[in-house]
């Protein structure tokens, strides 16, 4: 009986840690965090944004994008 009750409180225990970890991930997707959890640099944040408004087209965008990443 012992062990039975060791290995049902591993799994529970295993359970909540990859509960927690779900959570941690989608909080940090709903904050603009990629997988990795760098933090995206705003000023691409806006480039992205400004792009997906239409207000530059994909030259401009893909240059701007390679200028800020060098």
């Amino acid at each position: 009986m012992g062990i039975y009750w060791i290995l049902s409180m591993l799994v529970v225990i295993a359970g909540v840690l990859l509960i927690a970890w779900a959570v941690v991930r989608v909080v940090r997707r709903a904050n603009g965090r990629r997988d990795d959890g760098l933090s995206m640099d705003p000023a691409i944040r806006v480039l992205k944004e400004r792009y997906a408004r239409g207000e530059i087209d994909r030259e401009e965008y893909l240059q701007r994008l390679r200028d800020l990443q060098d």
